[in-house]
């Protein structure tokens, strides 16, 4: 005699079964279909690197950095005239001792008056001078370049001492200017280019800062350093 409840249960048991077996088959099918996907278009499947950039990508974008506000003041008023253009400092045989007053008399002397005269040696002087100031800024505390009017001297520095030293290397017998002094000017070039690119780095410096008439070798190092963080962020 046939058991009702018996042959009730395994009626409820069989479409489980089968059910159980139907999906453990089409998760089969799909890892395969997966894997050889994978294996015909390895190349296209991102690696370790890429994955680590894909996720991180959304928190790097919510961390943008900003760098909004007043950026370049007028170096005409900046505190760090009182260290960096000393009579010490650009070896100045002058009178003048004032700050302000000395980097009016530098900066009144233009570019195209000294670096066009055929000869002239005082655009080597010059030159000296502007270097002496821009690696002055450049090797002060970059926390001061926060305040604008010293980096717009930090800026018109370098703009100035790296256009004429540029000029000099290029033809250093219009200037009358001796191996030693051109190397000495490219050795002042190359430590003022090196501490501008980490203050890129460190977003102390950025691209606008710099007029759309900066020398190459700046621009250059502009081009190269992207800024890591907003050290001036308050």
């Amino acid at each position: 005699m046939i058991n009702i409840e018996e042959y009730r249960a395994r009626q409820i048991r069989q479409p489980t079964r089968w059910s159980s077996l139907f999906a453990t088959a089409v998760a089969a099918v799909g890892a395969f279909v997966i894997g050889g996907y994978a294996v015909m278009n390895r190349d296209k499947i991102p690696g370790p690197n890429q994955w680590i950039a894909l996720l991180s990508t959304p928190a790097e974008a919510d961390n943008k950095l900003s760098f909004s506000g007043d950026r370049v003041g007028r170096s005409e008023t900046a505190p760090l005239l009182k260290i960096c253009v000393t009579k010490d400092v650009v070896h100045d045989s002058g009178r003048e001792i004032d700050p302000t007053k000395l980097f009016q008399s530098l900066a009144s002397v233009r570019n195209t008056d000294r670096l066009t005269t055929t000869r002239d040696h005082g655009a080597v002087e010059l030159a000296a001078k502007w270097g002496a100031v821009a690696e002055c800024v450049y090797r002060s505390n970059s926390s001061g370049l926060c305040n604008i009017d010293n980096r717009a001297l930090a800026v018109q520095a370098a703009n100035t001492f790296l256009s004429q030293a540029d000029q000099i290397a290029s033809k250093p017998e219009n200037f009358s200017a001796n191996q030693a002094e051109v190397e000495t000017l490219t050795q002042m070039k190359s430590r003022v280019l090196d501490s501008m690119q980490d203050l890129v780095r460190n977003g102390v410096l950025i691209v606008s800062d710099f007029t759309q008439f900066a020398p190459a070798s700046v621009r250059k190092t502009l081009a190269k350093s992207d800024p890591e963080k907003n050290a001036c962020a308050r």
